[in-house]
């Protein structure tokens, strides 16, 4: 609805934290029974308005001066306003019980009873009931929560997103990998910006997605872009080509039967910020007809031009389905110093800056299944490291007969050896460490998790790595 005001408690008469716009989304995070079944009566004070109050309590002027019989604007102080209530009318049929009704309303039988004056719990077929208007709790940019009442929003159910990225593996173990009951999407490389053309290499497994929609998992194609900031600005940058790309996409996800797009496009140039919010916008338009999502990944924030600054994160957060947060590389491949690939903190931190920009329930929280083996020269300090996948770090804690020991600052397990005059060190990611990740999405409200990538991770991972009760 419009004008949809959001109070800091569920009780008419809280204070105002915000007014939304129809069409706004944010995540519903508890119920609250309001104080819809009892009489409101506001005593005016020294400095009241009818406007103010009006505001205050959410209802219109028009309605405060009918319910109140006035005939003009003007109210004295000490004097009584009623607050009009706004309520459902069910009009009770054959077979309603009053536990029925709450039931299919969502309230309780006391506060039925209350409103309506009952003095029996029998109802006559005919009889009208007034509905109580209870609230929601919501979580709003950067966390903050407000309450709105129920008759003021519209519900939308949705699945948290268990989501795996298809990467260096091979036809058997893609197979084996869309068996994961926790796995509710997953996304293959399938597209790749080109200069010529539609502008985009394709490259779609029609067998995979028919394998994958037969184990009930949806697929959500990605587009990379090289990690070309020449190659993406030139088309980006270009209306006919970005519009050309648009269609060319468009056609194929339709032709394929694909459920989404994932677009990875990294280290864009800033002068084409804009070019990429437009490209976004213009994708999720030739899409939504076809019920067909848009996801797009986005670095953790930092201060970097081309890996960073150059995504309007707050942009595509309102035209994007879901902003994927990469949560790693807080040290990469040719980090100088060695390092965590995604300590808690870190993310946690990258999370909080992103949801001032972005609503909670649109953010998915992407998780290394994998980490580096940092290898420092003693003699010359140069730092080098090398992927590993979960289980080629066992490996090497078994081979060098290592002991784990919990890094309180990164809330990770760690391992440091020396041989041949190095030095080896590896945070580790584990079942450990993905559970207090999975435990911030839920803190947080997020839309799922995502894991880069699917057949790097041990198979105890699956244990923690899911949304189910």
């Amino acid at each position: 609805m419009d004008n949809t005001k959001v109070f800091s408690s569920p009780k008419l008469g809280s204070t105002l934290l915000k007014t939304l716009k129809k069409g706004e989304e944010f995540p519903i995070i508890s119920t609250s029974v309001g104080d819809s079944a009892g009489p409101i009566i506001h005593k005016v004070k020294s400095g009241n308005t009818l406007w103010k109050i009006a505001n205050q309590y959410g209802v219109s002027v028009s309605e405060l001066q009918k319910v109140n019989k006035l005939t003009s604007s003007e109210i004295t102080v000490g004097q009584n306003l009623k607050i009009p209530q706004k309520y459902k009318i069910h009009k009770v049929v054959s077979g309603d019980t009053l536990w029925k009704i709450s039931t299919k309303y969502k309230v309780t039988t006391g506060d039925l009873t209350k409103l309506n004056n009952l003095r029996t719990v029998t109802l006559k077929v005919g009889q009208k009931l007034k509905v109580p208007d209870y609230y929601y709790q919501v979580q709003l940019l950067g966390g903050k929560k407000g309450w709105i009442k129920k008759s003021q929003l519209q519900k939308k159910a949705q699945n948290r997103i268990v989501m795996g990225w298809k990467h260096n593996g091979s036809k058997e173990s893609y197979t084996q990998q869309l068996k994961h009951p926790n796995l509710n999407v997953v996304s293959p490389r399938s597209y790749t910006l080109t200069d010529t053309g539609n502008y985009v290499s394709v490259s779609v497994d029609t067998k995979y997605i028919q394998a994958a929609h037969k184990q009930g998992k949806q697929v959500w194609q990605l587009i990379g872009n090289k990690f070309d900031p020449v190659l993406t600005g030139s088309v980006l940058g270009n209306t006919k080509k970005r519009q050309k790309l648009v269609s060319a996409l468009r056609d194929s996800l339709v032709k394929t039967k694909s459920d989404g797009i994932n677009v990875d496009f990294e280290n864009i140039d800033p002068k084409n910020k804009k070019d990429f919010v437009l490209f976004i916008g213009e994708l999720k338009k030739a899409l939504k007809p076809h019920g067909i999502k848009v996801s797009v990944d986005v670095t953790r924030e930092n201060e970097d031009p081309y890996w960073s600054k150059s995504l309007d994160r707050k942009a595509l957060g309102k035209i994007a389905d879901y902003i994927i947060i990469m949560g790693y590389d807080e040290h990469w491949g040719g980090s100088p110093v060695a390092g965590s690939v995604s300590s808690l903190p870190w993310i946690k931190e990258g999370t909080k800056l992103l949801m001032k920009e972005v609503p909670a329930h649109k953010i998915i929280l992407a998780v290394p299944f994998y980490t580096r083996e940092w290898v420092t020269d003693l003699s010359t300090k140069k730092v080098k490291s090398h992927d590993r996948t979960m289980a080629e770090v066992n490996k090497i804690i078994s081979t060098q007969k290592l002991k784990k020991v919990w890094d309180k600052q990164t809330q990770q397990n760690y391992v440091v050896y020396t041989s041949k005059g190095k030095k080896h060190q590896i945070w580790i990611e584990d079942k450990k460490s993905m559970k207090l990740r999975m435990d911030l999405v839920k803190q947080n409200h997020l839309g799922g998790a995502a894991a880069w990538y699917i057949g790097s991770e041990t198979p105890d991972i699956w244990d923690v790595y899911h949304f189910n009760q």
